[in-house]
């Protein structure tokens, strides 16, 4: 039986009340995925990131392990209680963030994408993507990384100047 057939539906990012459920479900299911995927690399800037107390923050820490502190060239900007990322070209915008290596790579993906709310089933546009993008790490090297990137208008969005989620 796939594994989103078992869990509870979600409509988008930030805390709900059932991600204690989500969590646990979604624990035991990646658990026992072995496949491997193109990329098993994740970029994350927001609620997702170490020492953030949510079940999805700790659902990728049981199942990643961390590389490194990196950036990315992008914006970030305060939807609600949670980021979104613009990505940019500019060499003055950087989002600060962390990389992580999946273990169980697309599986781990796929429940990300539910919690993000770009996964099968949810109507366009919708509010995130996943995309691969390029991240520098501190010893000035380059990876690629999934990540998820910010889709609905941003005209009235407070920016975060300092491309720090969790220090702004």
């Amino acid at each position: 039986m796939p594994l989103r057939a078992s869990l509870p539906v979600h409509r988008g990012p930030g805390f709900r009340q059932d991600d204690s459920e989500y969590a646990a479900l979604s624990f035991r299911a990646i658990a026992s995925y072995t496949h491997r995927m193109t990329c098993d690399r994740l970029f994350v800037y927001g609620t997702l990131m170490r020492g953030f107390d949510h079940p999805m923050a700790r659902l990728l820490a049981a199942h990643a392990d961390f590389l490194a502190d990196a950036t990315c060239r992008g914006r970030l900007v305060l939807v609600k209680h949670y980021p979104g990322l613009l990505l940019s070209d500019a060499p003055s915008d950087i989002v600060h963030g962390e990389l992580f290596h999946l273990r169980a790579g697309d599986e781990l993906l796929r429940e990300l994408d539910m919690y993000e709310a770009c996964g099968e089933g949810f109507p366009e546009p919708t509010e995130y993507l996943r995309q691969l993008i390029d991240v520098s790490l501190p010893d000035g090297t380059s990876s690629k990384a999934w990540t998820y990137v910010y889709n609905w208008p941003v005209t009235d969005l407070p920016r975060i100047v300092s491309g720090r989620f969790l220090k702004h």
